[in-house]
């Protein structure tokens, strides 16, 4: 356990560097939407290629790919209902920061930590799911509701979505990984030291998003936000244990993984749409505290 609260210390630690750069005035707020480019377009595909090169899709396996789509879907339309007087801007806010889970960066080590190395297997193929969702659909319907001056349309919806450097880069690969196909190892050594630093920018980023002084209002509508998500987590996770026909191991990841932070990539897509960052930046943070404290949790009450 000492060595899995030093891991998530130091996303902690990271957050708190980029925050206090940022104060410094070494970066400043405006810089954000720069770093969000690097590691939407350039950390987190080169990430995602290096650790799909040689996953292994397991047909039996699948359903948990359907189910971390579908949890993402629910969030995402609970998001757009919940703003649903408030315009195309709240809406996407509600559709990109209520879906999405970190499992990359996040809940895969953290899991692996307190599981083993077998339980990346079965977080990885929800996190395909997830990232269909979030990455695929999320930004794709956040971006067409938050243009509130054109129709959205399904062509228009299709095309945001495929413009996702996320979305492409999981949809190749997947692809890629169902045909049996590999990239070279030259292709490898440089995705992995490129991805490398996919994590410390990923946190960095948040760090210098992250607004402490927010006001009355943007906290309530932060927790808000949090309230309705961790509800669904509770409620995910009952489900799971009640109904769904698999072995406990397998339950308490899911559940673990119900529980786990707001993708980084979120703020970044918050931008991107034109959203409230410093809020989705906060959420960011608090979920990842919420994780540091909810996985284990989840793992002792499920024995």
């Amino acid at each position: 356990m000492g060595e899995i609260a030093a891991k998530a210390a130091s996303l902690i630690l990271i957050i708190v560097i980029g925050y206090v750069i940022k104060r410094i005035g070494w970066v400043s707020a405006a810089d954000f939407p720069k770093f969000s480019k690097i590691v939407l377009r350039i950390t987190l595909p080169c990430a995602l290629i290096t650790s799909f090169n040689t996953f292994d899709i397991t047909s039996n396996l699948l359903f948990l790919t359907a189910i971390g789509l579908l949890a993402n879907l629910i969030l995402q339309i609970t998001g757009y209902l919940v703003n649903q007087r408030k315009g195309g801007i709240a809406q996407a806010f509600g559709i990109i920061n209520l879906g999405s889970y970190n499992v990359g960066a996040f809940a895969m080590p953290y899991i692996a930590g307190l599981m083993g190395p077998q339980s990346i297997i079965f977080a990885s193929l929800f996190d395909v799911g997830n990232s269909f969702g979030a990455a695929g659909i999320g930004y794709g319907w956040s971006r067409s509701v938050a243009d509130e001056k054109q129709k959205t349309t399904l062509g228009g919806f299709l095309k945001l979505m495929f413009l996702s450097p996320l979305f492409d880069t999981y949809l190749i690969l997947l692809l890629m990984r169902l045909l049996g196909l590999q990239l070279p190892d030259e292709v490898i050594t440089f995705t992995s030291t490129v991805g490398g630093a996919n994590t410390f920018l990923a946190m960095l980023m948040i760090g210098i998003g992250l607004e402490l002084g927010l006001d009355a209002h943007r906290f309530k509508l932060a927790f808000k936000y949090l309230a309705i998500r961790y509800g669904f987590s509770l409620i995910f996770s009952i489900l799971t244990v009640l109904f769904l026909p698999v072995s406990m191991v397998v339950k308490t990841i899911l559940c673990m993984l119900f529980f786990s932070p707001i993708a980084s990539m979120a703020t970044g897509f918050t931008d991107e749409a034109g959203g409230d960052v410093e809020t989705s930046a906060f959420m960011n943070s608090v979920s990842i505290l919420i994780g540091i404290f909810a996985l284990p949790l989840v793992l002792a009450v499920m024995g």
